[in-house]
């Protein structure tokens, strides 16, 4: 017999190791969260702090996520999996987000002991600060790869290289409007009204020129381009200019490149028309200021306005039909019929739709036809590959994959855009049935059913008739539809969830099967739900595990239980939450259970668990 998921690869199933990785679950009654190991180990136990996930083998505990007022000084920890302290600190740093541009630094606030406010900042997952904080609102960015910058919300920057030293400090009273530049560590700093000059400066406070312009981008020899509101000039190092030619752009504000934010369109060559005497009377000649500081004209034929095509690739579309696509040094290097150029979001290539005559097509960036057929009209992407609409129809019904194959789907089907993972492919039909098709095999493969729950290239999750099941990629049903929930861990393990019983004594059953189909687990409870670990507490760490809800009813009072279960279906760990009522009005608390250990939230006045209770929490020799 085959074994369920055969073709799911375990690591791309994002199989765990038996006892590695940790999560930090967020137990009800308890003030702070503990790190368990993928094993059940008791790695941290909780404190009254919240433990968050930073990083691979990081995780970080602090008081400033749950104040809990009762005056003690506020402290930070650092821990890997296997629950070592790695550092500690007094005061205190809350994570925000990841640093745009940067792998390996976060956002932070930080306290000192006494919990008074020092700043934001920049730190690693080992709580390293690496800049000194800032008090004053605004925001740090990436802006080379060996320099970061703070630039504050009224004015002024400071930048700063990669070992922590502060290279360029720009008053407040001034913008700085760009720099540093891919050759050259200088910057371009601007007076904060209209007719102020500006200047160019080096890291160590040399200005290079000084003038009345708004922009300045480096040319070769050491010179400029400067820009004031619509012209450019090209000057040299001293800011003498170099020819009488004039160049106009697109008129922009005084001081419109502002590095306070990534330049999108840095590497988008900048379109302008030359005027060789410097007179607006001249025949312009239209043209490119490169990146690298060149002027090049464009060729006399590309006459329509540029749009981006593709990586150093940019598209002129022309009056007529054809159009030109130019490279980054301003070349022509072909023309296509290309209008409509839709970017596809894996694979090189640009979508043209059929118009007036030119018929629909798969490019490449040098405007290739790829894939042509005479009956397509229009063409959409998907991570995947393309779908394709057949002249007459009204949705998609041609796939194209990533080899640029064809596959047609039968007539009076077509494909959901939202469910496809070849080779299987998800087809609707007018009546509202979905079918399974497979394009290795070419064939729709398995009996209608309702709607997706989930789809792989292994296996489909389907709805029929109000209840779940499970079918491989050649369409044999290996879980019937009577299931509330089917969620796969890995290629060797599924989890079910069903109602049984009947005459209004219903009960939840779960289920854990191997490859083979066989039950591994089976478990039944008055009511419960099921899911994997959220990644918040670190769920993606240990992505075999299982997380468990169980209301469990004693004499009218209901225990909730959260367990977790490893890849066998053993219990690693169980959580009891005990309300108010039940300690008699002195407050919630919790339970923790492991083998051989036991943390209650409160020692002195731990929670009486029934024996009914406790003997759920005790499966597989939990006690």
């Amino acid at each position: 017999m085959k074994r369920m998921f055969l073709c799911c690869a375990l690591s791309a199933c994002g199989v765990a190791m038996a006892g590695s990785g940790a999560f930090a679950p967020q137990p009800s009654g308890f003030e702070g969260d503990p790190l368990l190991g993928a094993d059940g180990r008791l790695r941290v136990a909780p404190d009254g702090s919240n433990i968050i996930p930073l990083g691979p083998d990081r995780w970080y505990r602090s008081d400033w996520y749950r104040q809990t007022g009762n005056g003690k000084a506020q402290r930070s920890q650092w821990f890997d999996d296997e629950g070592r302290l790695l550092h500690a600190s007094t005061g205190g740093i809350r994570y925000g987000d990841r640093l745009e541009g940067s792998d390996v630094l976060w956002k932070v606030e930080l306290r000192d002991a006494q919990g008074h406010y020092l700043g934001t900042g920049l730190a690693d997952v080992q709580g390293k600060v690496h800049f000194p904080p800032m008090r004053e609102a605004g925001d740090w960015m990436v802006i080379a790869s060996d320099r970061m910058a703070w630039q504050g919300r009224d004015g002024g920057a400071r930048i700063f290289s990669l070992d922590g030293r502060e290279v360029l400090h720009i008053d407040a009273q001034e913008i700085w409007v760009g720099g540093p530049f891919a050759d050259r560590k200088v910057y371009v700093i601007c007076g904060d009204y209209e007719m102020a000059p500006c200047r160019v400066q080096d890291e160590k406070g040399a200005v290079l020129l000084s003038a009345i312009f708004d922009e300045a981008r480096p040319a070769d020899d050491d010179g400029w381009w400067l820009r004031q509101l619509d012209t450019w000039a090209r000057v040299d190092a001293a800011g003498t200019r170099v020819d009488r030619a004039l160049y106009q752009g697109v008129a922009r504000w005084p001081r419109y490149r502002s590095s306070v934010r990534f330049d999108r369109a840095a590497d988008r060559p900048l379109e302008m028309n030359r005027h060789a005497n410097g007179l607006e009377s001249d025949a312009p000649e239209r043209g490119w200021l490169l990146q690298d500081g060149r002027f090049v004209a464009l060729p006399a034929s590309a006459t329509g306005s540029m749009m981006d095509y593709c990586p150093g690739r940019w598209l002129l579309r022309a009056e007529g039909e054809v159009d030109s696509i130019i490279d980054a040094q301003g070349t022509v290097v072909a023309q296509a019929r290309s209008l409509g150029s839709n970017d596809h979001p894996q694979f090189p290539w640009r979508l043209r739709n059929a118009y007036a005559g030119v018929g629909a097509a798969i490019l490449d960036c040098d405007g290739r036809v790829l894939f042509e057929q005479a009956d397509v009209v229009d063409y959409r992407a998907t991570d995947a590959g393309v779908l394709g609409t057949l002249a007459g129809e009204r949705s998609p019904r041609l796939w194209i994959g990533g080899d640029l194959r064809p596959h047609l789907m039968p007539a009076g089907l077509h494909l959901q855009e939202d469910y496809i993972a070849p080779p299987l492919l998800v087809l609707g039909d007018d009546e509202g049935n979905a079918h399974l098709y497979n394009t290795q095999q070419g064939k729709v493969v398995a009996t209608s059913f309702g709607s997706v729950e989930e789809l792989t290239a292994a296996h489909l999750i389907f709805l029929r008739d109000g209840s779940y099941g499970m079918m491989l990629a050649d369409g044999r049903e290996v879980l019937p539809p009577i299931h509330a929930q089917i969620l796969p861990m890995s290629a060797e393990r599924v989890w079910t969830r069903q109602h049984v019983g009947r005459d209004g004594d219903w009960k939840s059953e779960i289920t854990l099967f191997d490859g083979n189909q066989r039950v591994l687990v089976r478990r039944r409870f008055e009511s419960g739900a099921m899911g994997r670990v959220p990644v918040r507490e670190g769920g993606d760490r240990v992505p075999g595990i299982l997380a468990l809800s169980l209301d469990i009813a004693v004499d009218d009072t209901n225990y909730g239980v959260r367990q977790w279960l490893g890849a066998d279906g053993q219990v690693l760990a169980s959580a009891i939450h005990c309300s108010q009522e039940q300690r008699g009005g002195e407050g919630d608390s919790g339970v923790l259970l492991g083998r051989g250990w036991r943390v209650d939230s409160d020692p002195k006045r731990p929670c009486q668990v029934p024996a009914v209770v406790m003997q759920a929490a005790e499966d597989s020799g939990i006690h």
